[in-house]
């Protein structure tokens, strides 16, 4: 705090706000520029994804919107969704996938009549997913697989986020007061041993262990403006790092009838502590600050029908418990996950479709800091300039730019073949419509976000 004070001081005295407003605008330019820097801090950390994947890139849920808790048609989806289901997976059972996905994100900023246009560019993404199954008792399956279960970020690098635009303070750039090439991106990728009893012949019970890897990068790379001179270059802040990580999962299956079956499961949070990622000088000396994420707690609940021999009906609800997760709490509200899928089967061909409703993510109201980071450069977080600068407004800045998690509709379908009752390929296709979210601040502007994403993966499933 004594640094960010020692900016609005003069003449030895603390300026009141009306004192404030009539100060040259050099000093003006850098308080706000100071505070600015803020929104870089990998704190912040969020993913266009939603962070959790769940089951919608596997290649049959995936055409079934990742309705696969309760009756899963692939040993994959048991092991990584609801363990107990490993029991309707006889015999040996292994499948092999792949899926592209391609989030597509625009951050508008605008303030005093300027605006600026960024994109992000973190495209791209390749996740596999492996998984065996094998019944080694009457009644007792045992699973492993590998699978990316989250990931995405946001990179503005060739597009870079302009905050305090319009202000009209030479110098600052052009249009407004300083841009940053703000780069996120987390990846998780699990290794699951999992294990399922069919304790009586309506009745699953099972348990899964997960091995987690992240591996972190957040900050600024490249070229910024504004910024210079005034608390050193902060065009290249970003860190990569890596981290390991355990969670656990339980889960219960029950027949209730010859063609409805219900479920149960529940994950535990999947912690990474991501060891000296962001530097500070806040209170006069450098150091390397560390920061916990959680990926959340999350129960779920389904039922799944045979509406005929033929047509396959599933119905799941997933409730991730973000308010108290590390990090992300300060950003996240808990959020509630709708999947709905159908599979009808003709001959060797399956046909599949699915949709999936999220509810709003993003706080309205986020906290002044995320992480428990103590401060960015020589910038403390969760500080206000009266008139000028909320305690939260760089937060804000940080839910639509590094956090935009603001699609709620998804729409799936897929497609799959039999060519032996051993062998079989199966094929999705996802599209997130586009959603969108507005924060304003008082100096950095107003920040709109407009988010979507599309899905293509393909896979094949063995049984012996």
């Amino acid at each position: 705090m004594k640094m960010f004070y020692w900016s609005l001081k003069m003449n030895n005295e603390l300026i009141s706000l009306k004192d404030y407003r009539c100060i040259n605008s050099w000093r003006l330019q850098r308080v706000l520029l100071l505070a600015l820097a803020s929104t870089a801090s990998p704190g912040v950390l969020a993913l266009n994804t939603g962070t959790d994947l769940n089951l919608s890139l596997k290649p049959i849920a995936g055409g079934m919107a990742g309705a696969a808790y309760t009756r899963p048609q692939e040993v994959s989806a048991a092991l990584f969704g609801n363990p107990a289901a490993l029991t309707q997976f006889k015999g040996f059972n292994f499948s092999l996938g792949a899926a592209i996905l391609e989030p597509d994100v625009d951050n508008y900023q605008s303030n005093n009549g300027f605006t600026n246009h960024s994109h992000s560019l973190a495209q791209n993404y390749l996740a596999p997913d492996i998984a065996l199954g094998a019944e080694v008792l009457p009644g007792f399956v045992i699973g492993a697989g590998v699978s990316v279960d989250s990931g995405i970020g946001a990179d503005y690098r060739t597009h870079p986020i302009n905050g305090g635009a319009g202000l009209g303070l030479g110098g600052a750039g052009a249009g407004g007061a300083a841009t940053l090439p703000l780069l996120v991106e987390l990846l998780s990728l699990s290794s699951n041993v999992g294990a399922a009893y069919e304790v009586t012949p309506d009745l699953s019970l099972g348990a899964a262990l997960t091995v987690g890897f992240g591996l972190g990068q957040f900050g600024t790379t490249g070229n910024t403006t504004g910024l210079s001179g005034l608390t050193g270059d902060f065009g290249g802040t970003t860190s990569s790092v890596h981290g390991i990580g355990i969670r656990g999962a339980f889960g219960a299956t029950y027949q209730l009838t010859q063609d409805v079956k219900l479920s149960a499961s529940l994950k535990s949070p999947l912690q990474y502590r991501y060891k000296n990622v962001l530097s500070t000088t806040v209170g006069g000396s450098q150091e390397y600050q560390s920061v916990k994420l959680d990926q959340p707690l999350e129960v779920t609940w389904g039922i799944a029908a045979n509406a005929t021999p033929n047509l396959l009906l599933e119905a799941d609800v997933a409730w991730k418990n973000w308010s108290n997760s590390s990090l992300y709490k300060d950003v996240y509200d808990d959020q509630f996950l709708a999947m709905l899928g159908g599979q009808y089967t003709h001959g060797n061909w399956q046909f599949r479709s699915g949709y999936s409703y999220a509810s709003e993510l993003l706080r309205d109201n986020p906290n002044g800091t995320v992480g428990g980071f103590k401060g960015l450069g020589t910038l403390p977080l969760n500080t206000s300039v009266p008139g000028v600068l909320n305690s939260n407004d760089l937060i804000k800045v940080v839910q639509t730019t590094l956090g935009p998690v603001v699609w709620q509709h998804t729409a799936t379908a897929g497609l799959g073949y039999a060519f032996t009752p051993k062998f079989r390929l199966d094929a999705f296709a996802a599209y997130a419509f586009e959603g969108s979210a507005d924060r304003s601040t008082l100096a950095l502007g107003d920040y709109h976000v407009s988010a979507s994403e599309w899905a293509l993966g393909a896979g094949a499933n063995f049984k012996f």
